[in-house]
């Protein structure tokens, strides 16, 4: 029985391309999880949205 071998560089390419960048993204340390007790509520997010957008806009108006 005859071995068959893969003579097209470009998968043999693509697939080493695949493997480097898997081992780099598993070779970055992770970041870790930010404490519960850093996060922002949603309703404050939202809170200070509000009031950026508010403070945008009467700029806005205070141009013309």
């Amino acid at each position: 029985m005859e071995s068959l071998t893969n003579t097209d560089s470009t998968s043999t390419a693509h697939t080493s391309r695949l493997r480097q960048a898997r081992n780099a993204v598993d070779s970055q340390p992770s970041a870790g999880k930010t404490p519960e007790s850093e996060l922002m509520e949603v309703d404050e997010y939202f809170e200070i949205l509000r009031k950026r957008v508010n403070d945008y806009y009467d700029s806005l108006q205070g141009q013309d």
